[in-house]
C-alpha cells in the first residue's frame, strides 16, 4: 500500500502539478478573491478571532519588520 507522500509524488509526476491540500487551496481563494482590493482583506480579517489576529501581526512583523524614521528596525507594539 503506498502512503500519501508517495501518491502525492506520482499525481506530482503525471498531471505536472502539485496536489493542494485544502488549506492551501482555501489560502489560494482568500488571496485571489482579495487581489489589490482593500475592502475585500477587511472583510477576510473581520472573519478572525482576536487570537488569530494577534498571531497574524507577530508573524508578518517578525518576517517583515518594521523601520523606524532613520531606517532603523523597530520592534512594534500594540
Amino acid at each position: 500500500m503506498r502512503t500519501f507522500t508517495e501518491r502525492k509524488k506520482i499525481n506530482e509526476a503525471k498531471f505536472g502539478q502539485p496536489l493542494l491540500s485544502e488549506k492551501d487551496h482555501l489560502k489560494n481563494l482568500l488571496v485571489a478573491a482579495s487581489g489589490n482590493d482593500q475592502r475585500v482583506l477587511n472583510d477576510i480579517v473581520e472573519c478572525l478571532t482576536e487570537e488569530q489576529m494577534k498571531k497574524c501581526y507577530d508573524k508578518l512583523s517578525k518576517v517583515y519588520g518594521y523601520t523606524g524614521s532613520v531606517g532603523q528596525k523597530e520592534s512594534p507594539s500594540l
